[in-house]
């Protein structure tokens, strides 16, 4: 490892001789945490705001505003990851922040529905700056406050959990679709200029790492393909040469990823540690239960802001504004099931946890159906599921740590990680298609769905958890004893 520390880390590292607060470590934190809550912001200005987007582009592809967001930050995080390592932490969060400003300001000018996918493909290269900012503190941070500046820039301030769903429905409802993106790029690039200006570089270099671009290439390849298959069936048809060659396509391309993954020594994802029982449920559960459960908000903004007198069954004619009952209720769940994982996850283990998540979001996206028409039913129901989401987010990492060996731990987290965004945005796609195939009518460009579409989309929700769930049920009692079982059995070189 190699590197130079600059003004700021040299003081990081005066400091982490006496393991003191200084003004300097006080400031890199707060610009850590606000760079780290753009990520919840972006997204819920984002789900907030597919009703207008749907409207504004006569689009019935909207679910796509959220679909390749994850994609890109699926494929972008481990190659990010390497980067960091490469050239430093610093260094790829300002290339990240960039990159997120100019996505922003492309979807903000956007007048084409393409235009806007290819800035919101740029802007998810966002969820990146979350482990950019925790590795940041791990190098630079005395080792004894890490723990609790770590944790507070997972948990942030709370205030955005209650504040955000008012500003995205502020913004939507008075400034438009642009406003709300030139919000985030605006937010982006004076969140990126105190960066640059407060945060410094990490002192820690790897030099032995090499990126996996042919992994990237074939990997995002395969899985954008076979989801414009799936996305266009409903318009092409489902045995036409397009949807067919691209399925094709798609399963080719994912096939060549495989093998290729399998025979380099630093892949995009390290599937060798899939052959670990334990990881392999955990990353399965990971993706069902969670990346699919979070689809449901996309589902629920299109639900609740449409007019009841459009001609269906369901819908509250809410505004954007009025619509933010519904982003606190999901917020308030999200943080409720974090904070009960962490005071009981020494008692009951967190494998009950993501059982218990399963359950919830399965019992709540089933409500949210049921109850379609009446706004208190669905205002419980989201509760409930938002619940779920947070209990699996918080147990993922604590699956992660119990399944596997420490040395494994890094990248095995990747891989839960990438599994969680990638279904995150597979789930969105497949839901948007299972209700585009009943559309009842279209009012001003604007498609009206039948009741039994709404049924049919959260039931897939629920079974892909409750699916993730009994993957869940799977894993073993005792997982420490799995972890070290697993680095005994494991051959040194599939590690």
């Amino acid at each position: 490892m190699t590197g130079t520390l600059d003004d700021g880390a040299a003081e990081a590292a005066a400091a982490n001789e006496t393991h003191q607060w200084t003004p300097k470590l006080v400031s890199i934190l707060v610009v850590l945490i606000l760079v780290s809550e753009i990520v919840p912001v972006s997204s819920v200005l984002a789900g907030t705001a597919l009703p207008a987007i749907t409207a504004e582009f006569e689009t019935t592809q909207a679910g796509w505003t959220m679909t390749i967001a994850f994609l890109t930050a699926s494929i972008a995080m481990p190659l990010v990851g390497k980067l960091a390592d490469m050239y430093g932490k610093k260094r790829l969060l300002m290339i990240v922040l960039a990159v997120t400003v100019i996505g922003s300001v492309l979807s903000a000018v956007a007048t084409t529905f393409s235009v806007f996918l290819i800035g919101r493909a740029l802007q998810g290269t966002i969820f990146s700056v979350a482990f950019l900012c925790y590795s940041l503190i791990r190098d630079v941070f005395p080792a004894k406050i890490v723990p609790f500046a770590v944790s507070v820039t997972i948990t942030g301030t709370g205030i955005v959990v209650v504040l955000q769903p008012f500003l995205a429905g502020w913004l939507i409802d008075n400034h438009g679709v642009a406003g709300a993106f030139w919000f985030i790029t605006a937010l982006t690039a004076v969140l990126a200029a105190a960066a640059f200006v407060v945060v410094p570089e990490s002192p820690v270099r790897s030099g032995d790492s090499h990126l996996d671009l042919v992994g990237a290439v074939l990997l995002g390849g395969s899985v954008a393909a076979v989801l414009v298959a799936v996305s266009k069936a409903p318009a092409w048809g489902w045995f036409s040469a397009g949807t067919l060659v691209l399925f094709l396509l798609g399963c080719a391309m994912f096939a060549a990823w495989l093998v290729q993954a399998g025979r380099i020594s630093e892949p995009l994802i390290n599937v060798r540690q899939l052959r670990r029982p334990a990881l392999l449920f955990t990353v399965l559960s990971s993706g069902l239960v969670y990346g699919v459960g979070t689809t449901s908000s996309s589902i629920l903004a299109i639900m609740a802001m449409a007019p009841r007198e459009s001609g269906g069954d369901y819908g509250f004619g809410m505004t954007a504004s009025e619509y933010a009952i519904f982003g606190v209720i999901n917020g308030v769940g999200i943080v409720l099931g974090g904070l009960i994982v962490g005071l009981t996850a020494r008692r009951t283990g967190a494998k009950l946890h993501m059982v218990s998540a399963a359950a919830l979001i399965a019992i709540g996206v089933l409500m949210m159906g049921a109850g379609r028409g009446e706004e208190l039913v669905v205002l419980i129901a989201t509760g409930v599921a938002h619940l779920g989401v947070g209990l699996a987010g918080a147990a993922i990492p604590n699956l992660v740590i119990a399944a596997v060996p420490a040395g494994s731990q890094v990248v095995s987290s990747s891989v839960a990680e990438v599994s969680r965004t990638l279904m995150a945005g597979v789930g969105t796609t497949v839901v948007f298609v299972v209700l585009n195939a009943n559309v009842q009518t279209l009012v001003e460009g604007v498609p009206v769905y039948a009741g039994a579409g709404f049924m049919w989309a959260f039931g897939l929700i629920a079974t892909c958890a409750l699916v993730g769930g009994i993957c869940a049920a799977f894993l073993p009692r005792r997982l420490g004893s799995a972890a070290r079982n697993a680095e005994e059995a494991v051959p040194v070189g599939a590690k």
